[in-house]
């Protein structure tokens, strides 16, 4: 039976974070995304991360990506494409474009890994490789990427969610996150939570790419994948509701959702 998430369940899984601490204790997470014409996806799911606690952050990006991050971000440390020996987690996919092709290196390496849009795009194409990975896998698919991804109808998906949430997470042993009204998180194990948070003012670009760097930040920080999606994707939810309450679903900028989840954490420290 799928559980129904609320503040309770959030608050039971939630850490607290030490005082005696530095920014190594709570993560290093690394970015492989953003392309030439998709520039703000990288800056929302960088953003979303930093504002959930993680440590450190890494961006791997070529000149012209970097460049225009650079103008907008202070805190990461921007590097070369290579894998980061010293990253926790891995987010992969945000506006990528063709550049998706990079999760495949990700494969193989051991740190837990979020895979969002392009790149769950690119896998649809070489499910081998997805099958075949080393590391501990969160997939964020909305209904036509899963429908791309498990050759389903996406009429189909909208009418059981839950059922191709638990096949595609047990197909592909991975943690997945089919979004979309009341959000279904799946395990490999066979858990299944409904999202109970959000709201139609989520329905713009750019909200899938922010909560995917939230739940690379609970990755980051030592979370399981299931509890690091189950807490990312209620915040990100509970965020677009007190936003939608100030400032209209009409309304509601995937920019300010990070914020506004800040805030939420604050009633959990």
């Amino acid at each position: 039976m799928a559980l129904r998430t609320d503040e309770n369940l959030i608050r039971n899984v939630i850490k607290k974070r030490p005082e005696n601490s530095h920014k190594g204790t709570f993560g290093a997470l690394q970015f492989y995304c953003g392309s030439k014409h998709m520039t703000g996806a990288p800056f929302l799911a960088i953003t979303g991360a930093l504002h959930c606690g993680v440590g450190l952050v890494y961006v791997s990006a070529k000149r012209s990506l970097r460049k225009i991050l650079q103008a907008r971000l202070a805190e990461p440390v921007f590097c070369k494409m290579k894998i980061s020996k010293r990253a926790t987690a891995f987010v992969v996919g945000c506006g990528s474009a063709k550049k998706a092709r990079r999760v495949k290196k990700l494969l193989k390496q051991t740190k837990p890994t979020v895979i969002d849009a392009d790149a769950i795009n690119y896998l649809s194409k070489h499910k081998k490789k997805l099958l075949k990975k080393k590391c501990d896998v969160i997939l964020t698919p909305h209904e036509m990427e899963m429908s791309r991804l498990t050759g389903k109808d996406v009429a189909f998906i909208s009418q059981n969610r839950e059922l191709c949430a638990v096949q595609a997470a047990k197909e592909f042993d991975a943690t997945v996150v089919l979004k979309g009204h009341e959000t279904v998180i799946a395990t490999p194990d066979g858990k299944v939570y409904i999202n109970t948070t959000g709201n139609s003012g989520l329905a713009k670009g750019g909200s899938g790419d922010v909560l995917a760097g939230m739940t690379g930040a609970f990755l980051a920080q030592g979370y399981t994948p299931e509890n690091a999606a189950v807490i990312a994707v209620w915040l990100h939810g509970k965020a677009a509701d007190e936003l939608a309450e100030e400032v209209s679903m009409h309304g509601i900028l995937p920019s300010m959702i990070p914020l506004q989840a800040a805030k939420i954490l604050k009633r959990f420290e």
